[in-house]
């Protein structure tokens, strides 16, 4: 096993959990627990516990191998039951964001946390993201193209370019944030074509990799660096095929001098200095002590001049960031703007120094902002204050400089990627066409399959109505999103934390809905809608909570808890059944919700993430769990008195959110979002597939279904929103060419709920087909796919709008005809 550590993190104390006349309950102790309140009460530390405690639990680590196993799993499944799809939308369809706007950020993508430029089209440039892999640009940024969405992950620590051949990439995966608030990584990854292809160089790498920084040796392309982190340092001489460990000390960054003889290495050993090329470190540097995180940097055209940083941790505020030079190649170092407040309260989230290659005087630090010396290290400045009115988001990862431009400079940070021209004085974003959003929970409006809303981490609750660029509804780390069941201009969303907020204009305008709400909060807290009765929603603290004013106020229903819940369910059929969960303990109500009793019994020792009522019946249940080595989704069909699996084959990987599948009618069909993408099953969870293909190869957070248009969303972290049409809608009932254009008229009509529609093709069309109702808004879209010659009914379900007059249009590129149909209840 190996053990996933901060150096901050210490063995922590038990949980003490309980939900109304339950029994108290003890939850296993988190290596989270017990943390310094400086570094427990910032936003990325807590985000990181919530996503990752829940894969750990009940232990205090992660098993080495239970990813890579899980991966395996898939693979085998895809060759043994192929995918799940259907012919008229065979792939997913990706709904964007591409980009987000974010307030006086501008349009945002979401945390790239490295970036390289080509040494000689300095129009190439790579990144690497979050959790969406590398991405790269032939024009400067204008646009931008996946390179690795099917490699083994997704998660990215560290980009090099060989300069001797800049078609050969290395992509070291894991990102080392030191927060772990991003996925484990698979190694190193190797392309010789500009990253159209990869190959996997991780055989004498740690299985799960965080990958803090990649150097190539000058004038010997074979060898290379890399700085692992709690992994410690590890070099190749030959070009990455094999890698042999260095030292096993933490190692936070490295850097090779322009001769390539001597290199630095900074970490838990200070810095440490090789004059053979890398391969031994026998010298420390004067003057630096080791700090909690460390970085180092190097001017090329000066290489005399090294700076570099330290986080402390146990600091003072003002001081958890100090900053050194050096003068003499390294020998020894002395501290430069001592004094200066850097804003390094999560330096072990958000951290670097980098020098201009071009001007030695000219060094950079980031931290929540980008500070800046022009006059080497005598004074730094605050040059961005994303905080207050500046453009560029906070929360600084990385650092790039122009070749040969010494005007030009690139920053990312949890909004993206942006370049400025005149040396940080100003900046213009380059996120557009980049898709990268880490979604936690998205919801459809129940009567506009275009309207979308999602809570993301970093960059706020993002909205769209159709388009793929989305927009900010409201900021800070967004959470769980949900529509009035009835009144579907009602929504609420909430800020990290259970911070409730409200709109009751369709998501135009959000007000704070926290008043009456007490107690401590999950990170994501619940929020559901009452299935029939306007004005009513229900969230969760240490108690359950309700308003019956749309979220004005809120007042608890339930007794009081020392744990925080979770997750929440209603039943649609029988609105007095509801469920709760604290952790891997799950409660259910039959008095809508004022008192519980414990259905754990039959389930597993794993964070609950998921909870679905079956629409038609309050006896049928199903749950989904996180973690690894056991079963991960259950079922009831009692209200919880026992409990069996359904999980089948699924891979073993934390699953995240698990669907009913209910067209109108019970089905055997499920569907659930894993750490490994999303697979269903039609047969009661005996045997699943992948659904379907062209989905990223990201963790999928969160899953929903539009009843009336029969669209399957999933919310990724790393990789936005993607869509598939699982209801197959459309059959073609006569193929060969039609002698003519034609779309007939729907039968019966009127009719209640549905209605055939029928059309003919004359020859192969890409074909829409749209329904709009007398104000010309779009209600549903059955069809838009390329279709062959022939003859096509399109089956269309109404039920969940209302009597009256309604028109459906066809378009294709030949031709386009409008019909009226009426829907009577």
């Amino acid at each position: 096993m190996k053990i996933l550590s901060l150096v901050f993190l210490i063995t922590a104390l038990l949980q003490i959990v309980k939900i109304s006349n339950a029994q108290e309950l003890n939850i296993p102790g988190s290596i989270y627990n017990g943390v310094d309140s400086t570094i427990s009460s910032r936003k990325p530390f807590n985000r990181e516990k919530w996503f990752y405690e829940q894969r750990m639990f009940p232990n205090n680590y992660l098993p080495k191998d239970a990813y890579s196993k899980a991966l395996s799993q898939r693979d085998e499944m895809r060759k043994q039951n192929g995918y799940y799809y259907n012919d008229y939308t065979p792939s997913w369809i990706n709904l964007g964001p591409t980009s987000g706007y974010y307030f006086n950020y501008g349009y945002i993508s979401s945390r790239i946390v490295t970036l390289a430029i080509h040494p000689y089209n300095h129009n190439i440039i790579y990144i690497g993201t979050a959790n969406g892999g590398v991405w790269k640009t032939t024009d400067g940024g204008i646009s931008w193209n996946p390179k690795s969405d099917n490699e083994t992950s997704l998660s990215s620590g560290a980009i090099a370019i060989d300069p001797m051949n800049p078609e050969i990439i290395y992509y070291g995966t894991g990102e080392a944030t030191y927060s772990l608030a991003s996925y484990y990584g698979r190694g190193l990854l190797k392309s010789t074509n500009g990253g159209t292809t990869w190959t996997n160089y991780s055989s004498d790498l740690p299985s799960l990799s965080y990958t803090s920084r990649i150097v190539i040796r000058p004038g010997n392309s074979n060898h290379l660096l890399a700085a692992m982190g709690n992994s410690g340092l590890y070099r190749s001489t030959n070009a990455g095929q094999n890698w042999h460990l260095v030292f096993s000390n933490r190692t936070d960054d490295v850097v090779f001098s322009p001769t390539g003889d001597t290199a630095f290495a900074s970490g838990n050993l200070g810095i440490v200095i090789s004059t053979d090329g890398g391969a031994t470190f026998p010298f420390n540097a004067g003057g630096y002590t080791s700090a909690t995180r460390n970085h180092i940097a190097i001017c090329n055209s000066s290489p005399n001049i090294l700076y570099a940083a330290g986080y402390y941790a146990s600091n003072p505020n003002e001081t958890k960031i100090r900053v050194f030079k050096s003068t003499n190649h390294g020998e020894f170092f002395y501290p430069v703007a001592v004094g200066t407040n850097f804003e390094g309260k999560q330096a072990w989230y958000d951290f670097y120094i980098h020098v201009s290659p071009h001007d030695p005087d000219l060094a950079f630090v980031g931290s929540i902002d980008i500070w800046r010396t022009t006059n080497g290290g005598d004074n730094f400045y605050n040059i961005t204050n994303g905080y207050n009115g500046g453009n560029v988001h906070v929360d600084q990862h990385n650092m790039a400089f122009h070749p040969v431009d010494p005007n030009i400079v690139f920053c990312t940070n949890d909004g993206g990627i942006n370049k400025s021209t005149n040396k940080g004085d100003t900046w213009t974003n380059l996120n557009q066409g980049l898709t990268l959003t880490q979604f936690y929970r998205i919801a459809s409006n129940p009567s506009n399959y275009l309207h979308i809303l999602g809570g993301t981490q970093d960059n706020g609750t993002q909205r769209t109505y159709g388009s793929i660029d989305w927009v900010a509804a409201f900021g800070g780390d967004g959470g769980e999103v949900v529509y009035h069941s009835v009144s579907n201009q009602f929504m609420l969303g909430e800020t990290q934390n259970n911070g409730v907020k409200r709109s009751m204009d369709f998501g135009g305008y959000w007000v704070s809905a926290t008043e009456g709400l007490t107690g401590s909060a999950a990170w994501i807290g619940p929020l559901i809608s009452h299935p029939d009765s306007n004005g009513i929603f229900y969230t969760a603290r240490q108690q359950v909570f309700k308003t019956t004013n749309w979220g004005a106020n809120w007042f608890p229903i339930s007794s009081g808890t020392t744990g925080t819940i979770r997750e929440l369910a209603i039943s649609k059929s029988d609105p007095e059944v509801m469920y709760a969960s604290i952790s891997s303990y799950l409660y259910k109500s039959t008095n809508m919700g004022y008192n519980f009793t414990s259905v754990t019994n039959g389930l597993p020792s794993r964070t609950l993430t998921s909870i679905q009522v079956h629409p038609d019946s309050s006896n049928v249940a199903v749950v989904s769990f996180s973690g690894f080595g056991t079963n991960k989704i259950f079922k009831t069909t009692n209200q919880g008195n026992s409990w069996f699996s359904i999980a089948g084959n699924l891979p073993d990987s934390p699953v995240n959110d698990v669907l009913i599948f209910y067209p109108g009618f019970f089905t055997s069909t499920y569907i659930a979002a894993t750490d490994v993408g999303v697979f269903v099953t039609d047969d009661w969870g005996t045997k699943w597939r992948e659904l379907t293909y062209g989905l990223p190869n990201t963790v999928c957070m969160s899953l929903d279904y539009h009843d009336f248009t029969g669209r399957l969303r999933v919310g990724t972290f790393g990789r936005g929103v993607w869509e598939f049409n699982i209801l197959n809608t459309i059959s073609q009932i006569a193929t060969g060419s039609a002698d003519n254009f034609e779309l007939l008229q729907n039968y019966p009509n009127p009719f209640n709920p549905s209605t055939v529609i029928t059309f003919k093709l004359p020859s192969k069309q890409k074909v829409k087909l749209t329904v709009y109702n007398t104000l010309g808004e779009v209600i549903t879209e059955p069809v838009n796919s390329m279709l062959s010659a022939g003859t096509y009914n399109v089956n269309l379900n109404m039920s969940g709008f209302s009597s009256g007059l309604y028109f459906y249009k066809i378009e294709t590129d030949n031709f386009s005809d409008t019909k009226k149909m009426i829907f009577i209840k």
